[in-house]
């Protein structure tokens, strides 16, 4: 998946679709389907989440310094055991203990979903802890290759990956302005700040 200009793509493609007008015959002309994941930024960013694309690991983290810092956060919970090694690389004060004390939890994911802009989690990406137990921002680290059409493909990499220790409490976070989201009575996706930190990896 990986490619040259693969953000000034996205950004492009997604003014793109926001500024011009629809022609008269395009209702009867065929569906255009985008790539997997043009679609999924784009079902993201309609839903009201929010995302930067990194070409490595260093830009991710000198990104999330600067997020932090727009935010006057005083550090990060990393609630992911798979991120311990980015505490001695980032320049902020960071806890692996979720005592309130960080406005912001850090966290990976399984899979993030085309076809509706979700980012699967489950338990061994939020410290066993149900998402209404987590700060409201919300990081989550995720790589190019972990975009997939849908859930059933998020499902088989769950299945795939943990045979012998299937995590529990698999959730799908949706940004904030998600119709599903609104629509719902309660949803512990309504009060929370979706921050995607999207880094380019082979595959």
């Amino acid at each position: 998946m990986s490619r040259k200009g693969f953000f000034s793509k996205l950004v492009s493609s997604l003014k793109n679709s926001e500024s011009a007008e629809q022609p008269a015959e395009g209702k009867f002309a065929p569906e255009e389907k985008l790539p997997l994941d043009e679609k999924f930024v784009s079902q993201f960013h309609e839903g009201g989440g929010h995302f930067i694309y990194c070409a490595n690991e260093g830009d991710a983290l000198a990104g999330l310094e600067q997020y932090a810092a727009e935010h006057n956060w005083p550090g990060l919970y990393i609630s992911d055991d798979g991120l311990r090694n980015f505490e001695n690389k980032l320049g902020l004060s960071i806890t692996f203990n979720n005592d309130g004390q960080m406005p912001a939890v850090v966290s990976g994911c399984e899979a993030l979903i085309a076809f509706n802009g979700g980012i699967m989690v489950h338990n061994h990406h939020t410290g066993g802890r149900k998402l209404s137990d987590l700060p409201e921002h919300h990081v989550i680290i995720a790589y190019t290759s972990q975009i997939v059409a849908n859930l059933r493909d998020g499902m088989t990499s769950i299945n795939l990956k943990y045979r012998e220790n299937r995590p529990g409490n698999i959730a799908v976070i949706r940004a904030p302005l998600d119709q599903n989201v609104q629509m719902a009575s309660a949803d512990p996706n309504k009060d929370r700040n979706v921050f995607l930190v999207l880094i380019e990896d082979e595959v």
